[in-house]
């Protein structure tokens, strides 16, 4: 009997249940076998959320006498789980009725089923899929809508791992960096106001002021999460690219879930290579998810101990979390039920102290909503997790094409790869768009989230001063606006399965900052404090105080994305904007704001 470990993506539970998100890019071919295995995931109902959420705030508020006060994992779960009668009897009756492996872990359950059992449990037929592009990738699914069984549906939120067939990542836009520099000089960066060089760990610490050789505090740590087929960097190719960069080599201490170092993919090897190199002598964790955010967040929320720092390079539009027509939802509620469980997931993560980030997506504002720039109706579209409020959500800019007149140019000659082929020297950053670079950062506000206190006098300031929006139909200014910050995300030189290649995207940008995150909780561990955990008010606060602690990207906008531009989108200007956030960090004094802290 041979088990396959289930790519998931989510599901809404009514009863009957709502399928989730499916793809169409998976094709059904077979009645799975009775004996196959299936891994699902039950979220129970929880309680005391409102305390959860104003705990949290309270903590995270570098005005309050509680900030850094975080709390334990148990403690956290002492506060949102069930009674534990729930648990039990809902782990009883999965047991009974034929499922092994039970994790009982207090708000959730995960466990084991053989397809014969699961077809009861939930009322479905299970079918195996391939996937259409990716051919390895295949997984059992059901072909209709499952139910929640009458006897445990009281204390069920929803249920992951039965009826989704998940949106698989391609990956970092990216282009193949030949070994002659001829052939190099010849397939340049795509035309436009973009420095045509590359970009090495160097060009970032010099263009935001990060100390090279930082000597970390023995417990600051950056996990980078993957997700769908994404499960590898290979070792070899840390090695090699701490040489070609002239780096320290990166400290990956911990794998966790599966790991495949024999095919290394462009997507991790960024993460790691980039996130690592930021962070320089920190800890750095890997780990792979078998799913979707829901099944990442929840287990993050358990593990002890846990990274101080998560970058997410990965999202999906908002109201895209559960396809109408696809996956047979009304008025978008599974996306919104699916969006505020994981969100509350993202709470308990930070009450721990840890701080979250991710991308604000590679498709402009249309975003994957309307990559082709051909909706009328719905133009402007949203990402999740990078619009949840509960994450910093991290932009992407590009460097300007070189002036002759710019006194302090950047200096990478220490990295031997930068005498092989040409490496950025510009200084001035401009919001990342296609077609000068190969992705168009994302940007814009939430379906669902409302405006967080911490953001809405920066995000005011931006709608009231002026500068062109979209029409209002298309956008909720009330709600969250992204991304928070911005860091480069054109023409990073990494080195996967011994392949030199350039990316582009918030794929770049994301770990980039979450490395960051991680030297300033050195600071703070070194001065016995706490970590900074969820960050965002911090940064506004910080901006608040001192504008300068951000460089601000006044430049461009996010009309276009990967393939095509809109005739909608929002501009780049003064102060927060839609497009690139507060702007990228000014490490100095930034680090001179968080040694004020408590």
């Amino acid at each position: 009997m041979r088990v396959l470990l289930l790519l998931v993506f989510l599901v809404f539970c009514v009863i009957p249940a709502a399928l989730s998100f499916r793809d169409t890019n998976w094709s059904k071919y077979n009645r799975a076998g009775k004996k196959e295995t299936v891994d699902f995931r039950i979220a129970l109902n929880q309680r005391n959320l409102d305390v959860l959420e104003n705990t949290l705030l309270d903590v995270s508020n570098p005005e309050s006498v509680n900030y850094g006060k975080h709390w334990t994992s148990e403690q956290v779960a002492d506060l949102v789980a069930p009674e534990p009668y729930v648990s039990k009897k809902v782990a009883n009756y999965l047991k009974k009725n034929g499922c092994h492996n039970i994790e009982n872990h207090r708000d959730y359950i995960k466990a084991t089923g053989s397809v014969d059992s699961v077809e009861k449990i939930f009322s479905v037929e299970m079918y195996n899929y391939k996937h259409n592009i990716k051919s390895d990738q295949a997984i059992i699914r059901s072909s209709e809508t499952y139910q929640v069984p009458f006897e445990i549906s009281q204390y069920v939120h929803i249920v992951s791992g039965i009826s989704e067939l998940p949106h698989l990542k391609s990956g970092p836009k990216s282009q193949r960096l030949r070994p002659n520099p001829k052939d190099f000089q010849a397939t340049p960066a795509p035309a436009g106001p973009a420095d045509p060089g590359m970009v090495v760990p160097q060009t970032i610490q010099q263009l935001y002021g990060i100390p090279s050789n930082y000597q970390n505090n023995q417990n600051t740590s950056l996990c980078l999460a993957e997700f769908a087929a994404d499960r590898s960097y290979q070792p070899k190719d840390l090695k090699t690219f701490a040489a070609k960069t002239g780096t320290p080599l990166i400290n990956v201490v911990k794998n966790v879930g599966p790991f495949q170092p024999t095919q290394p993919d462009l997507e991790s090897t960024l993460d790691v290579q980039y996130g690592g190199a930021t962070a320089q002598t920190a800890d750095v964790w890997f780990w792979t998810v078998n799913g979707w955010m829901y099944e990442f967040s929840s287990d993050l929320a358990a593990t002890v101990p846990a990274p101080y720092v998560v970058s997410m390079s990965w999202g999906w539009p908002e109201p895209l979390q559960c396809q109408q027509g696809i996956g047979n939802c009304t008025d978008g509620e599974s996306s919104q039920e699916y969006v505020n469980r994981v969100n509350i997931e993202f709470q308990k993560i930070g009450l721990r102290g840890i701080t979250l980030l991710a991308s604000s997506g590679d498709q402009g504002a249309p975003g994957d909503g309307n990559p082709s720039c051909t909706s009328r109706d719905q133009p402007i579209s949203t990402i999740f997790p990078g619009a949840s409020p509960w994450v910093t959500s991290v932009g992407a800019t590009m460097l300007a094409a070189p002036s002759a007149s710019n006194p302090n140019p950047i200096d990478t000659s220490d990295a031997p790869v930068c005498g092989i082929h040409a490496c950025a020297t510009s200084t001035q950053e401009v919001t990342c768009s296609s077609p000068s670079a190969l992705i168009t950062t994302g940007g814009g506000f939430s379906n669902y989230s409302p405006q967080p206190a911490w953001q809405s006098k920066a995000v005011n300031a931006y709608l009231n001063s002026g500068v062109v929006l979209p029409n209002k139909k298309f956008f909720n200014a009330s709600n969250r606006g992204f991304p928070d910050v911005s860091g480069l995300g054109h023409n990073y030189y990494i080195v996967a399965a011994d392949q030199m290649n350039l990316v582009d995207g918030t794929s770049c940008s994301s770990p980039v900052i979450g490395g960051i995150v991680a030297l300033l909780n050195s600071y703070r561990l070194d001065n016995g404090k706490s970590t900074l955990g969820f960050i965002n008010p911090v940064l506004y606060a910080a901006y608040a105080s001192n504008p300068a602690i951000f460089n601000d990207i006044t430049v461009g906008n996010n009309y276009c994305t990967e393939s095509c531009c809109a005739t909608t989108g929002f501009l780049a200007t003064k102060g927060w904007d839609a497009v690139t956030g507060l702007g990228s960090p000014n490490f100095k004094p930034l680090l001179s704001y968080i040694q004020s802290l408590n």
